[in-house]
């Protein structure tokens, strides 16, 4: 039931806020959610692959997919935790320094993260 919310409410997330604009949020928050909403999806993905091994009881992934499996909740993690702590850091500067808050855009965010 987890992974099925967090694919689904991650997805209305990206559809909302790349298609139809509906978050009437700065534009910085809406891209940090956004890379939050990925990660959280390849997290989930990650997992499901991980109880579609251990349901099969054998390796029917491949070789490549195992090391993915293996090693990407060690860099996704983390990435995680950092982007929470980046979505807190944009909101302080956004509200301490109300006058600077248009100078950051998407392509800003995007390459910050």
């Amino acid at each position: 039931f987890v992974i099925l919310s967090s694919f689904l409410g991650d997805s209305i997330i990206l559809v909302a806020s790349i298609k139809y604009d509906a978050f009437k949020l700065h534009k910085a928050i809406v891209t940090m959610l956004q890379h939050m909403a990925v990660c959280d999806l390849l997290n989930s993905f990650s997992v499901v692959l991980f109880l579609a091994t251990l349901i099969s009881e054998q390796n029917n992934l491949g070789s490549f997919l195992c090391y993915l499996q293996s090693y990407y909740p060690y860099v996704s993690y983390p990435a995680c935790f950092c982007f929470t702590a980046a979505l807190t850091s944009i909101k302080l500067l956004i509200v301490q320094y109300p006058m600077h808050a248009h100078l950051w855009t998407k392509s800003k965010v995007h390459i910050a993260c």
